[in-house]
């Protein structure tokens, strides 16, 4: 039987921005994981909602490259949209839109393997959590969606306040580095990964080019890729998150964890918009994956 991996959070349309020209794209952390999930062949399915604006090519993508949609549903309104600026790294500016949040009467039936909550906008209700550490063997929520706020402009808010009622669950956490600092008031990103696990089980903070960080009771990792060509980074970090909770229910070592993690996502910014990466893209630069124990 395949092993079963789950993305709840929003599927979004993302404005992309950059070089004088605007790009509408197919986004959200859910849509860079399955997609990556379905490349290694597993079988991927999202939990999300849209709005009636959502393009019908968007569905289309998805469900060719193998994604089980039978758990998206489309509610009146808009669909989550962001703006994004593209500098030398890309910039979440702005939401432009906010659809409807997942409840717990969304999940149905749902069990996986993997469950991957992948939130952008606090669209995830904290009963879909505790729900979601009965239903998945292994459960990895992104910060990010938790964290972010908007205020009535829509520009991005960081609040840490907004972790205190999922505090002491067994959760692995993944954040960025600037989303790990404002969680935990730290100025040093290995005292923030130490803080969030002491908070969660395992946390992970990816540091863009120069990799990521791992910290669990087995102590903390930093694992660093080699450079590539970068095309678009835009849902890296969603690869990571999806990559770390499928090599964590594999059972790999935390080294092995640390090293698939990164080469995954440092594949990923080698294409453009989410896609299925290549397994040999991965496996190239697997091997040369830097490990060091902090």
């Amino acid at each position: 039987m395949q092993t079963k991996y789950i993305a709840i959070g929003h599927i979004t349309i993302d404005e992309i921005r950059g070089k004088g020209s605007t790009e509408l794209r197919l986004g959200g952390g859910v849509s860079y994981g399955a997609l990556f999930a379905v490349g290694l062949g597993y079988s991927a399915e999202i939990l999300s909602k849209v709005g009636t604006d959502f393009p019908r090519e968007f569905v289309e993508f998805l469900r060719q490259a193998g994604v089980h949609l039978d758990h998206l549903h489309v509610v009146d309104g808009e669909t989550t949209r962001f703006v994004i600026e593209l500098e030398r790294e890309s910039i979440v500016s702005s939401l432009a839109a906010r659809c409807d949040p997942v409840g717990i009467e969304d999940l149905n039936d749902l069990r996986g393997d993997i469950i991957h909550l992948g939130p952008v906008c606090s669209e995830i209700e904290h009963e879909v959590v505790l729900e979601a550490l009965d239903r998945g063997n292994v459960v990895v929520l992104d910060l990010q969606g938790i964290l972010r706020d908007f205020d009535e402009d829509g520009n991005l808010i960081l609040r840490s306040d907004k972790l205190e009622t999922l505090r002491g669950l067994d959760l692995v956490v993944h954040a960025n580095k600037l989303e790990s600092l404002a969680a935990t008031g730290e100025e040093d990103v290995l005292r923030a990964a130490e803080r969030l696990s002491d908070m969660f089980w395992i946390a992970s903070i990816t540091l863009g080019e120069e990799g990521a960080i791992i910290s669990s009771p087995e102590g903390l990792i930093k694992a660093t890729p080699p450079r590539v060509e970068v095309v678009d980074d835009v849902g890296a970090g969603d690869v990571f998150a999806a990559a770390l909770g499928i090599a964590l229910q594999r059972g790999d070592s935390l080294e092995d964890i640390a090293r698939f993690s990164v080469a995954s996502a440092t594949a990923s910014v080698m294409a453009r918009g989410p896609q299925i990466i290549p397994e040999k893209w991965i496996e190239e630069i697997l091997r040369d994956v830097r490990i060091s124990w902090l």
